[in-house]
């Protein structure tokens, strides 16, 4: 009955049409174009009062069921360094939902009282657009997204604080003495002292050097501790912190050694790596740092480098060619593990900086290394794929992995100052945003309750714009002490004296 009724109503359609009812010309709506908001004159504004903080908001909605909250901030760098950090927060009231995006770098323009920023592309690719912010008097400043066919308001900025610094990276967190020390951040040129953390104390630096956006000296000696180093600025009577610095405790692999044993190597950093079906390295070598094969990499930089005790050198003892790869799961270079296993190692050994009960989030992975690339101290083509579950697929996006390089193709990670750290916050594992693994208790249970197998591989693929793939003639890969550290660094905190 349906199929009839459909055709009789088709039939009557093609009716009305051939009488007459049908124009056979069909209207199509003209959707109006998107208008942009208004942009205000500007008002002058000086350039030492633009260097330094601020921020604003918005709100909509009416009561608890649809409020919506935005919050933005801009640290504006001096007009010579010409340098910006965009950060936006938003909180749904129905949800209790808060999300935000941090420290987006910008560079900027400013003509005496508009401001255009243009992102980084490393902030380009997370999404961020130009930014136009015009100051409208009385240290206020109207923001506005620019796209290629509107402009929208964003909020009013209010001037909230004076410049003060903040240290956002550090070349090693887990340095020797003698070792060179670089940390970058933003404002630096205001720190006039920098203290380290020993067993005796804070221990003063007596030498170093600064600019706004570089600290570096050469690390002393000393009986370090797990702590931040402070660096103090006088004039603004605060101190900012690095990352957490001399972890040794933190290490779950130094010496790579499963002590003779067989699976499932008890006693050794292996420890319940089980149902091994092969070796659990390939195309890996581990290396003495006090019989570092001729032909090494570390044998052919142009000065002596400062190494750790013992690392794993991809994919041999020597430097090797390393192609393109044609897929994401290259047959050869891989350590396998029990990363529930290392969680635990770490928790039992670090005098409670790592627990059970810390959050993935607040943890990183950390690892020194050394990359030697076609001749050159640099990394620039290839990634780390961290697989906490080895058995989870192959997919750039499986939750269960984490696929990063610290490299750029306009920025090579260099080397020539020597080793570098290298980190992986575990939030780069999506799977730790689920409850159940949002702990390292529940992380490492999980891994060994179900005797997961967790590997490192490396792969010349490409790992999206930033990162494409080159063959290189000579390559090699060295890792040392990875571990487990706090993740994050401390507010500034005001000083009283």
């Amino acid at each position: 009955m349906r199929a009839k009724r459909n055709i009789i109503w088709t039939v009557c359609c093609l009716a009305i049409c051939l009488a007459g009812g049908c124009s056979g010309k069909i209207e199509i709506p003209t959707l109006p174009s998107p208008q942009s908001d208004e942009i205000p004159a500007g008002v002058p504004l000086a350039a030492d009062l633009l260097f330094g903080t601020w921020e604003g908001g918005t709100e909509t909605g009416t009561d608890n069921t649809n409020h919506f909250e935005q919050s933005y901030r801009i640290d504006f760098q001096s007009v010579d360094d010409g340098e910006a950090l965009f950060s936006h927060w938003y909180v749904d009231a129905l949800s209790a939902t808060r999300d935000s995006v941090c420290n987006l770098a910008y560079s900027y323009t400013f003509d005496g009282s508009t401001l255009e920023l243009t992102p980084h592309s490393s902030a380009k690719s997370e999404g961020a657009v130009a930014i136009k912010a015009v100051h409208t008097g009385d240290n206020r400043m109207a923001l506005y997204t620019v796209k290629p066919n509107i402009t929208t308001s964003l909020c009013t900025l209010e001037r909230t604080s004076d410049p003060q610094p903040a240290i956002t990276g550090v070349n090693r967190t887990m340095p020797k003495a003698g070792e060179k020390l670089i940390f970058t951040g933003r404002n630096l040129q205001f720190v006039d002292g920098i203290f380290l953390p020993t067993v005796q104390g804070e221990k003063e630096v007596p030498d170093f050097t600064s600019s706004s956006r570089q600290i570096s000296f050469t690390l002393p000696e000393g009986d370090y501790v797990p702590g931040h180093i402070r660096f103090r600025a006088s004039g603004a009577h605060v101190s900012s912190f690095s990352g957490a610095m001399f972890c040794t405790n933190c290490v779950f692999f130094h010496s790579f050694s499963t002590n003779g044993t067989s699976a499932p190597y008890t006693g050794s950093e292996f420890e319940n790596t089980i149902n091994i079906t092969q070796s659990l390295f390939d195309k890996i070598k581990v290396v003495s740092s006090d019989d570092i094969p001729q032909g090494h990499c570390l044998t052919l930089a142009q000065e002596p480098v400062i190494s750790p005790d013992r690392m794993l050198c991809y994919f041999d003892a020597t430097p090797v060619p390393w192609a393109v790869d044609s897929g994401l799961d290259p047959g050869t270079g891989m350590l396998r593990f029990s990363f529930g296993d290392r969680i635990n190692s770490v928790i039992a050994g670090s005098d409670g900086l790592i627990t059970a009960k810390s959050k993935c989030k607040d943890v990183a992975i950390e690892m020194d290394i050394y990359v030697y690339s076609d001749g050159v101290p640099c990394w620039n083509t290839g990634f780390i794929s961290f697989r906490l579950d080895k058995d989870q697929g192959k997919s750039l996006n499986q939750s269960w992995f984490a696929q990063t390089a610290p490299w750029e193709l306009d920025a090579p990670m260099s080397f020539e100052d020597g080793w570098q750290t290298f980190t992986i916050p575990l939030s780069a594992f999506r799977i730790t945003e689920s409850e159940a693994y949002s702990t390292l208790g529940g992380l490492s249970s999980y891994l060994i309750k179900n005797r997961k197998q967790s590997i490192i591989k490396f792969l010349n693929y490409q790992l999206d714009a930033l990162h494409p793939a080159q063959a290189l003639s000579s390559f090699q890969f060295c890792i040392a002490d990875m571990r487990l550290v706090p993740y994050g660094i401390p507010s500034n905190v005001q000083d009283n004296d």
